[in-house]
């Protein structure tokens, strides 16, 4: 019996370390190929000692095996170009316990830090949270906000009710409304002398609501793909959300 019991615990062990295979291609703007980009799978936080790394061949496609796991992100960049002509694909808080694909596209701007949650009651809809960020769009000024003069790093890209677009498993959401509030950041690093950091430094970040189809039990991935609406520059993030029977949960 101990010899049983010794034996089932070695195969939990394994089943639990497995490694499953994430694979995906990776596209510009225009739907075509990126050739030279490298994808990161990290654990904990961004890019660590941990982190997985592997590169797309010529064709955009790239494919690695990977303990399962929740995993913090999925980062995907051209390093090459990153922060010259392009910013970077970005996926948050991934169950990643089985094999599956996870194409992406990115330009200059970026879906950072995606989050996303139900409502429980009063409307039938879903909520993101994320901060939009351009490249090369920079202003730094002082807002009243809440009754405080906060200081506010801007870098998004240019928003109207068309440049949000949300999916679950690919299928498109109708977005209901969307507001902007301010997300607090650790640092007041690269502000200019003559703006006012003495109440926090704070970025612009976007609430948006969709209305919510009818949900299965189980995982699904939302992405949010934002477009300029000044120069058609795109990005996009994924999170995934579990539901329960009721299409209630997260």
């Amino acid at each position: 019996m101990k010899f049983i019991a010794v034996i089932g615990m070695f195969l939990i062990s394994f089943i639990s370390h497995a490694d499953i295979t994430v694979k995906g291609t990776v596209t510009d703007v225009n739907g075509s190929p990126v050739s030279k980009c490298d994808v990161f799978f990290n654990l904990e936080k961004w890019i660590t000692d941990d982190s997985v790394h592997v590169q797309c061949d010529d064709k955009g496609r790239y494919s690695a095996s990977i303990p399962e796991g929740l995993y913090n992100s999925i980062y995907i960049c051209d390093e090459e170009q990153y922060g010259k002509t392009a910013l970077e694909f970005w996926g948050w808080n991934l169950n990643l316990t089985e094999s599956q694909t996870i194409d992406a596209a990115f330009d200059t701007i970026e879906v950072f830090s995606l989050s996303t949650w139900s409502s429980n009651g009063g409307s039938y809809s879903m909520f993101a949270s994320f901060r939009p960020m351009s490249l090369n769009k920079v202003k730094h000024s002082n807002r009243e906000v809440n009754g405080q003069t906060i200081a506010v790093w801007d870098i998004t890209p240019a928003i109207n009710s068309g440049s949000i677009k949300g999916f679950i498993n690919e299928q498109p959401l109708n977005l209901l409304n969307y507001n902007w509030t301010y997300e607090k950041i650790n640092s007041c690093n690269g502000f200019p002398k003559e703006i006012d950091t003495s109440n926090g430094c704070y970025m612009p970040m976007i609430i948006a609501q969709f209305k919510k189809p009818e949900l299965v039990s189980g995982q699904h991935t939302l992405k949010v793909r934002l477009e300029d609406s000044s120069t058609g520059n795109i990005g996009e993030g994924i999170t995934h959300f579990v539901s329960n029977k009721s299409g209630y949960g997260f």
